[in-house]
């Protein structure tokens, strides 16, 4: 159980659901959702301007001006997952993610991230999935720790109709950031190889191929255990707020005959001066903060 009383989703005590049938506002949920890591909330109804609304009382919504090219697919503030069969489209596909954080390659502070399932006709397939990353790096084994002590991992953004303003090629990004409420990781796994398409790369630098792949398949192997992860089976009015400082996530992918359409709204909730953003190639590494 959580401190507000409502039924934990991992072992590892990590998040809440509310169940209570009611619509819920947007101050409860928030805290809920800093006091868990991710709260889920069933049975909500909304339009998407009402959906706009309730991000919009959570904080301060990320947005994204007419005229700022840094993302991709023309969205402003609320994003469709509606897993699209659009060719090249990953973000907004129908693939699976792996775990990352939101802002990772951009650079950008996302304190909330907000979903709610508009339509949901999925069985074991398209599950978001939430990593309680502040407990799993606690309990990391020491050779995986050594590499993300490094303090920075190098990536690639793939889809670049999506990533329209980052470096081409590769380039730094710290391994972990703070934007003054909690030290965490700060990262984005690499898709599998049996997955056809990618959103973006991450290697570990000045190691070889192989080294670097396995490091990965480890790390996944530990944040996807289940002490650590809730695996969220959509249904249509669920609603699910996640402590993007506190977690990772992710989604598995959707099967032929299902559909899933979300929509996805940021928020944060304060901005810090000095706050870690995406290392160009060749910068100097920020210093690895104190854990």
């Amino acid at each position: 159980m959580t401190q507000s009383g409502y039924a934990a989703l991992t072992p590892s005590g990590f998040g809440a659901l509310w169940n209570e049938g009611t619509q819920a506002d947007p101050g409860t949920v928030r805290e809920l959702a800093l006091e868990s890591g991710v709260a889920v909330v069933k049975d909500q109804a909304f339009t998407e301007e009402e959906f706009r609304a309730f991000v919009s009382g959570l904080g301060d919504k990320v947005s994204y001006d007419d005229d700022d090219d840094s993302v991709g697919y023309g969205f402003t503030d609320i994003l469709h997952l509606d897993g699209t069969r659009e060719e090249g489209k990953v973000i907004t596909g129908r693939g699976g993610l792996p775990l990352h954080t939101d802002g990772v390659l951009l650079g950008t502070q996302v304190d909330l991230i907000v979903l709610y399932a508009a339509e949901a006709r999925v069985q074991q397939d398209g599950a978001t999935l939430v990593c309680d990353q502040i407990t799993a790096w606690r309990e990391l084994p020491d050779h995986l720790r050594e590499v993300l002590d490094r303090g920075h991992l190098e990536y690639m953004a793939t889809e670049r109709g999506y990533f329209t303003n980052v470096p081409e090629g590769w380039y730094r990004i710290p391994t972990f950031r703070d934007y003054g409420r909690v030290t965490s990781l700060n990262l984005a796994l690499p898709f599998q190889a049996d997955e056809a398409l990618a959103s973006w790369n991450v290697r570990v630098p000045d190691v070889p191929a192989e080294e670097s792949e396995q490091f990965f398949a480890d790390l996944r192997a530990h944040l996807l255990s289940d002490r650590y992860l809730h695996e969220h089976r959509w249904s249509e009015g669920d609603l699910v707020v996640i402590d993007n400082q506190r977690t990772l996530h992710g989604r598995r992918g959707l099967a032929d005959s299902a559909s899933r359409k979300l929509l996805r709204g940021q928020v944060t909730l304060a901005k810090v001066e000095g706050a870690p953003g995406a290392l160009s190639s060749g910068s100097a590494v920020q210093e690895t903060p104190a854990r």
